[in-house]
């Protein structure tokens, strides 16, 4: 009875943890509010984070060209970050120890977004900056989980027949 509490209690945390980020209390999109201050309205935009951050918004004309290499820049800064900054031993050894569950996590879990490296950047460079950084996140995580799967799925299936022909002889 006590093994069966346990993996009861094993999946419930396991499921909680993967579909727990999901929460509606979190923005999808950035959103923009116009609020008045000293009798002049403002306009601000709500980043999606892990918390809802509110940063003014400066009404500028930007030309394409200028948006365009914004965009270059920001994708760019935000790949590079990505990549130094994901832990790949959490993702191999979340991939190796569940090799069913690992992968999909992977693609569920929401990374923070490093807010002192769009400290004082345009709001148009944050956007981009937070989704090319939430896309390429999530692609190193699931490769490193799909790696560790790889690897640890045919060990664990070699360890539980070797145990099951043990218990059997």
């Amino acid at each position: 009875m006590q093994i069966n509490l346990r993996f009861y209690l094993c999946g419930f945390l396991i499921i909680t943890f993967i579909f727990g980020s999901y929460m509606s209390g979190f923005c999808e999109e950035n959103e923009r509010i116009t609020a008045e201050v000293d009798g002049r309205p403002k306009k601000y935009d709500v980043i999606e984070t892990k918390r809802y951050e509110i940063v003014e918004v400066e009404d500028s004309p930007i030309t394409p060209a200028a948006l365009k290499s914004i965009a270059e820049q920001a994708v760019a800064d935000a790949e590079k970050d990505a990549a130094a900054h994901l832990n790949k031993t959490l993702w191999f050894s979340t991939g190796c120890f569940f090799p069913l569950v690992g992968p999909i996590f992977s693609q569920r879990y929401q990374p923070f977004m490093p807010t002192a490296r769009v400290l004082g950047k345009s709001p148009q460079y944050i956007a981009f900056y937070y989704d090319a950084y939430k896309v390429k996140t999530k692609k190193l995580q699931f490769n490193w989980a799909l790696v560790g799967c790889l690897i640890g799925a045919p060990i664990e299936a070699y360890l539980i027949t070797f145990l099951y022909k043990a218990t059997r002889d």
